[in-house]
């Protein structure tokens, strides 16, 4: 039975994640809550740069002109093509089953269907350098009750090279601290994968777990919010923007762009620059593809060459190079070899 008091664009939106998505398309719960975040994210633009008011806006307003106006928003905000390309991709999702729920807006929904991504080129790796991320991690004070569970949460972000919405799904019995520690991850197409996590973060779990959880069951989540919730996404972004802003008001130069997504390119570079095997990383990272890990080698690659040619100046140079333009004889041999 429908809510009367909820408009049409509402009542689409309950029935998109559901039942469309996870009964009709049979779509996991990582990527319900993908495009959950998509609409989520259209809603706030509505809400704050539109200034519309959400019980009042409705399917016939859901066109292409202000589905392009809020892809150009989210660009502005720093988004890049790639990311603004996925957004897209959830919305059109959204028009296509508003398609089949609402024919009398066929039309203006088909438009929306119908516009085109953008081409990206190839994303840059953003990660943090060892020394940044140890200043992140280690900014949350542990002697107080809720600086203990940010700085578990940050650690287990970066040590476990986790996703955001794995490290939600973190619970107690997912976490083995004895000899060889280690945590389990719920990963994309409900797949899980074990990675090994340092003896430090085990210690840290314990402590955490021993002043914060005990007693309770097993399949508590390990990473909890203010209320001793399981926290969600949105919760873990809060807390890595809190002290990245802590930390840039000492230090500027610190990345102020800095995001959760970060921490895992960071251990997946970091592993890389010790020497670990790619096809160890892309297990550890959960990729269904080696070509997804090998991003991280060119990254490396473009960071090594780099190196290597802001040293080349101080080893070679250049006026030391012999002009063979002067060596008529040997210019006169290589211009008639063919």
């Amino acid at each position: 039975m429908k809510n009367t008091n909820s408009t049409d664009f509402a009542q689409l939106v309950t029935g998109f994640l559901t039942d469309y998505l996870p009964l009709q398309r049979g779509y996991s719960k990582n990527t319900l809550l993908s495009y959950r975040d998509s609409l989520k994210l259209f809603l706030r633009f509505i809400s704050e740069e539109k200034g519309v008011k959400l019980n009042s806006f409705r399917v016939k307003n859901f066109n292409r002109k202000i589905i392009i106006e809020f892809l150009e928003w989210y660009r502005q905000k720093g988004a890049s093509s790639a990311t603004a390309n996925q957004r897209l991709a959830a919305i059109k999702t959204f028009a296509e089953y508003a398609q089949l729920e609402c024919i009398e807006y066929i039309s203006p929904l088909q438009e929306v269907s119908a516009i085109k991504s953008k081409k990206s080129t190839a994303a840059e790796v953003s990660f943090l350098t060892v020394e940044n991320v140890s200043k992140l991690i280690n900014k949350p004070d542990v002697n107080t009750f809720t600086g203990l569970r940010h700085r578990v949460i940050l650690t287990l972000l970066y040590d476990s090279g986790c996703r955001v919405q794995e490290l939600c799904d973190i619970t107690i019995a997912d976490v083995f601290l004895g000899a060889n520690p280690t945590v389990r991850l719920h990963g994309k197409g409900d797949k899980y994968r074990t990675v090994v996590i340092s003896a430090e973060t085990s210690t840290l779990i314990s402590s955490y777990i021993n002043r914060q959880l005990s007693g309770v069951l097993r399949d508590h989540p390990l990473a909890t919010n203010r209320y001793h919730n399981k926290i969600d996404r949105d919760g873990v972004n809060y807390i890595l923007n809190k002290y990245v802003a802590e930390i840039r008001k000492d230090d500027q130069t610190f990345p102020s762009h800095a995001h959760c997504h970060m921490l895992r390119h960071s251990k997946a570079m970091h592993m890389l620059a010790a020497g670990i095997n790619i096809v160890y990383i892309r297990d550890f990272l959960g990729h269904e593809d080696i070509s997804t890990t090998m991003v991280y080698v060119k990254a490396d690659n473009r960071l090594k060459n780099d190196a290597i040619n802001k040293l080349a100046p101080r080893v070679i140079e250049e006026e030391c190079l012999p002009d063979w333009s002067k060596d008529k004889d040997l210019m006169d041999f290589l211009n008639s070899f063919k």
